[in-house]
């Protein structure tokens, strides 16, 4: 028996590569488990937005659908001749159609409408009514900023 792991390797004892591989091995399963076991069990789903929901939803399927396909391959079972394969297609597709949204959203440009409301407002100046036919408006010039001119408009 390994001191460290608790494992019994028997007569690959003595292989340091074996063993080192497997305690590798072993340990990362431990940590995924207890990262997957830490996720699910808070309540954190009920607080998500949709779009964090569908991330998170998208992530546990991807991740347990890769254990599945560690466990298929130290079973001596092809993974890709097993219908996991077609799961994991399955949710990477959804992972670039939910990618395709997400870029939709910040890369289509968003009317602001009360700033249009009130640019077309302004932009649609119309003068006073005036019971006068000519009515003198006084307008600074661009040319000079000092000088006021006088124009004449005319109601038709």
């Amino acid at each position: 028996m390994s001191k460290h792991s608790g494992m019994d390797f028997g007569e690959l004892t003595t292989d340091a590569d074996f063993t080192s591989r497997i305690k590798n091995f072993h340990g990362s399963v431990n940590r995924i488990g207890q990262f997957l076991q830490n996720v699910c069990e808070r309540d954190i789903y009920e607080k998500l937005d949709v779009e964090d929901r569908v991330k998170y939803d998208l992530f546990l399927s991807y991740s347990l659908s890769s254990l599945f396909w560690f466990y298929l391959r130290t079973q001596g079972v092809d993974p890709s001749k097993h219908a996991l394969k077609s799961e994991i297609d399955r949710v990477r597709e959804y992972f670039a159609r939910a990618k395709q949204v997400q870029d939709r959203k910040t890369i289509m440009p968003r009317i602001n409408t009360g700033a249009a409301q009130r640019f077309i407002r302004s932009g649609l100046w119309q003068p006073k009514c005036n019971t006068d036919r000519n009515t003198a408006v006084r307008v600074q010039g661009p040319q000079s900023m000092d000088k006021d001119v006088d124009i004449v408009v005319e109601d038709q």
